[in-house]
């Protein structure tokens, strides 16, 4: 068997397994929030947020690129962002994603979404002073 072959048979299975898992979530309360994770924040050693690379996977491959339908590669014009900010207490998981036009996402203006969840939120940008 091929390495290519044996990748994608271990990224299938991750995927599988993330779906599963939100599966069951559903399934055992169909009202349950999935999107809040609670106040406990998880960092790396350097102090950033982390985020699963099997999640952002698992979203692009069931929410294709909205400009260019492809499940990999660049999107241009769009961002994969977070409906409740992970900085504020939101999961990384698929059902708290969406694509956000990139205008939207990161431009200058202070109504801005990263920058309006910032004041919302209070949340201070990486690095910041209080």
């Amino acid at each position: 068997m091929s390495n290519l072959v044996r990748l994608a048979r271990v990224g299938i299975t991750a995927i599988a397994a993330v779906l599963v898992l939100a599966a069951g979530l559903a399934a055992a309360d169909p009202l349950a929030e999935t999107r809040y994770c609670g106040p406990e924040i998880k960092r790396d050693a350097a102090g950033r947020i982390e985020r699963s690379g099997v999640v952002r996977r698992a979203f692009r491959n069931l929410y294709p690129c909205p400009s260019t339908g492809q499940r990999r590669g660049a999107c241009p014009g769009w961002n994969i962002d977070h409906v409740i900010p992970l900085a504020a207490g939101g999961c990384d998981a698929v059902p708290n994603m969406q694509w956000l036009p990139e205008e939207i996402k990161r431009c200058p203006l202070a109504a801005c979404k990263d920058r309006w969840e910032r004041d919302v939120y209070r949340i201070k940008p990486e690095g910041a002073t209080p």
